[in-house]
């Protein structure tokens, strides 16, 4: 299914995890977040994109949203960047793709992390690429309010082989993927991943 999935959404890798939301935490571990580190995110989004920051040992920053499809503004993000900005959470909200252009755009200004919480965009694309896979890292939610779920589950997606064995790294008790490209640093590791059942479901669809 993390071939599959991956392959449809555009991407060269996928880590499934037991939820959207250890998804995000995969993603921000994969990133570096820690002590003193802040993310911006927007404000009007599930709980687990602030949460998931507060869990890392990182600070949530809230951008302006657009009233029209309330993703995140580029230039409310470029308002919040400081010198302890690490990342950006991307909330892709019921579907309707953020500015992912003018995103990237900051991102690689200020040397910034752009992870994608596309929990709710499975399919979704922006200028006919697919989200969730034009940031660094996209995060996905099979929950069963989903349209496509197996009552509890995520992914995260990436086209960054270091941060594909980061991911998995975390997310699989540390053991690294085959094929590793390197060391995974300062990764700790956890178990986060899904299981074989779940994975069967969401095949089956």
């Amino acid at each position: 299914f993390e071939a599959k999935f991956a392959k449809y959404m555009d991407a060269k890798y996928g880590v499934c995890t037991s939820s959207g939301t250890t998804s995000i935490l995969t993603a921000l571990s994969a990133v570096g977040v820690g002590v003193g580190d802040e993310v911006i995110i927007p404000p009007y989004t599930f709980i687990a994109t602030a949460s998931a920051v507060i869990d890392s040992n990182g600070t949530p920053v809230f951008a302006d949203i657009d009233p029209d499809n309330y993703c995140l503004i580029p230039e409310s993000i470029e308002e919040m960047i400081t010198d302890k900005t690490k990342a950006i959470i991307v909330v892709h909200l019921g579907g309707c793709p953020a500015d992912m252009d003018a995103i990237m755009a900051i991102a690689n200004k200020h040397n910034l992390m752009v992870i994608e919480d596309a929990a709710h965009a499975h399919g979704a694309r922006y200028k006919g690429r697919a989200v969730g896979a034009i940031g660094h890292i996209g995060c996905f939610s099979f929950q069963s309010s989903k349209n496509l779920n197996c009552g509890e589950g995520g992914i995260a997606l990436t086209n960054y082989r270091e941060l594909y064995d980061r991911c998995s790294a975390y997310h699989n008790c540390r053991r690294l993927p085959p094929n590793a490209i390197g060391d995974v640093g300062n990764i700790v590791g956890t178990n986060m991943r899904m299981t074989e059942f779940q994975g069967a479901i969401l095949l089956s669809q």
